[in-house]
């Protein structure tokens, strides 16, 4: 009895002993780190998971801590990875060999950068800041998509010196989309730039609806009904944007569809088979999205966002104050700081659900059957206006004069692309 309590004890303690493996990927000898994370990379989220559940054991100093989180978000390939908990894939193959594994859509990440670095588009560090931290929604992008992201090109970066020490560094320019695709990489839909918390849950709930019905669908009439999903998505954010209707146009936004997934689908599925005898009802339906403000600026005005809107919960907020501790601002200037950028999350997206994301409903309507790569240079040309034939990204003009030698242009040959 005794011999089996103790073998019993000792089991329950070596389940608990951190994997050797992890140990070795945050060691500070890259020449031990550098294969043991590319062996846990291997192992896809159970080894992000189990890296998670020995944090506390294994990184007990701030050098062991730093090393940690360094070999995490190689493992992750997202930076402050510690928050959201996420496994992404960089390989498509790959990812669409475990959607078809797992039967799950694939949400996949296009931005400016490398979401693996400090220093990726803006967009994209917001998503990493006050999405992907968020608790429900790691939680629901874990449970039902398979994360891929790439990278449209390098992300332009700044850095300014002030010349007594102080020392700025900034990215400019570019923007990011999450594409919804199926096991075979084909887009189904997209969510251009940074939505709220609460919307961007609310729509991914929409997209594994979307996702669902698609594949369920007879594949002889799938590609129609994608297209009248995307009609009517883009006819109703068409028709409410168009609309103002005074003060309680803030308050009818914040119940919008932004916060409460549409199914629009499910409700014209009989549309489908009936020759499309039930369209004009969908004249007058807006989904629950009531009156939404014309333009952007508008909404600065009248928009004054709630706290569930563009609430950022506390995980996320975890990470924001790590992120500015470095300033020592007061609580009362960090309040200010959150509350400015709520106001910034909410109206980005009104603007990208009500100006940009129709352009993109109509391009699925012309072109239900498009492949990613086609949708993806529309979008960045299109919708975000960076077109890949730019390599400037509209940062400089040869009709500018800017006094200095060679208008301040520099070709470093080391950092070409293919170099």
């Amino acid at each position: 009895m005794l011999a089996t309590s103790v073998l019993l004890l000792s089991v329950a303690l070596a389940a608990r002993a951190p994997d050797p493996l992890i140990l070795r990927a945050f060691s500070s000898d890259p020449a031990i780190a550098g294969p043991a994370v590319a062996a846990l990379r291997k192992g896809g989220q159970p080894s992000v998971d189990a890296m998670l559940a020995a944090h506390a054991s294994v990184a007990r100093d701030a050098q062991s801590e730093e090393r940690f989180r360094a070999a995490l978000d190689r493992v992750c390939r997202q930076a402050d990875c510690l928050w959201s908990g996420l496994y992404w894939f960089t390989d498509l193959d790959e990812a669409k060999r475990m959607a078809a594994a797992t039967h799950r859509p694939i949400l996949s990440l296009r931005l400016l950068g490398d979401l693996g670095m400090e220093m990726s588009c803006a967009n994209s560090r917001y998503f990493r800041t006050v999405l992907y931290p968020n608790r429900e929604i790691a939680a629901y992008l874990r449970g039902n998509f398979v994360l891929h992201w790439s990278s449209e090109r390098p992300v332009p970066s700044v850095t300014i010196d002030f010349g007594d020490g102080r020392v700025l560094h900034r990215t400019i320019t570019g923007n990011s989309i999450h594409y919804l695709l199926d096991e075979t990489g084909r887009p189904l839909d997209a969510l251009p730039g940074l939505y709220a918390p609460n919307a961007f849950l609310a729509q991914l709930h929409e997209m594994v609806w979307l996702h669902d019905r698609w594949t369920h669908s007879p594949a002889i009439d799938r590609d129609r009904r994608l297209l009248m999903y995307h009609a009517l998505r883009a006819r109703s954010a068409s028709e409410t944007a168009g609309r103002f209707d005074g003060p309680e146009t803030a308050a009818a936004a914040r119940r919008a569809r932004l916060q409460h997934p549409a199914y629009a689908w499910e409700a014209t599925a009989l549309t489908f088979s009936k020759e499309g005898g039930e369209e004009p009802m969908f004249k007058s339906i807006s989904f629950g999205t009531n009156s939404i403000v014309r333009k952007a600026q508008t909404v600065a005005e009248r928009f004054k966002p709630d706290e569930h809107f563009s609430a950022i919960d506390e995980s996320a907020m975890s990470l924001i104050r790590e992120k500015r501790a470095p300033l020592h601002e007061s609580p009362a200037a960090l309040a200010r700081v959150i509350e400015s950028f709520r106001r910034t999350l909410a109206l980005d997206t009104l603007q990208n659900e009500y100006v940009l994301r129709p352009q993109i409903h109509r391009f699925f309507v012309d072109k239900p059957d498009v492949a990613l790569a086609e949708l993806n240079g529309h979008v960045y040309s299109e919708v975000f206006k960076t077109p890949s034939d730019d390599p400037w990204l509209g940062l400089r003009s040869d009709e500018t004069f800017t006094a200095l030698a060679g208008e301040g242009v520099e070709q470093r040959r080391d950092t070409l692309r293919g170099r």
